[in-house]
């Protein structure tokens, strides 16, 4: 865990408080609040991409390789040519 130390002006203290208070929050509570939203949208923004049905078949079949233990594993940089 972070602990975030952060110095407000008096005018965003008031700002923040009169938002807090619509939603029964301290002002640290708030601000907790607006991070955790901000990161969840930031979440949101990342691109998903469709697999065709072809694709879906063969990485449903990798999945199943790999659960069985048929699936070589190489150590990083030994192969590499």
């Amino acid at each position: 865990m972070t602990k975030l130390q952060i110095t407000l002006t008096d005018q965003e203290v008031n700002l923040l408080s009169l938002k807090a208070a619509q939603l029964g929050y301290d002002v640290t509570k708030y601000a907790k609040f607006i991070l955790a939203r901000e990161a969840e949208d930031e979440l949101k923004r990342v691109p998903v991409f469709r697999a065709n049905p072809a694709m879906e078949k063969l990485i449903d079949e990798a999945i199943e390789e790999e659960k069985l233990g048929m699936v070589k594993q190489w150590p990083l940089g030994k192969h590499d040519h």
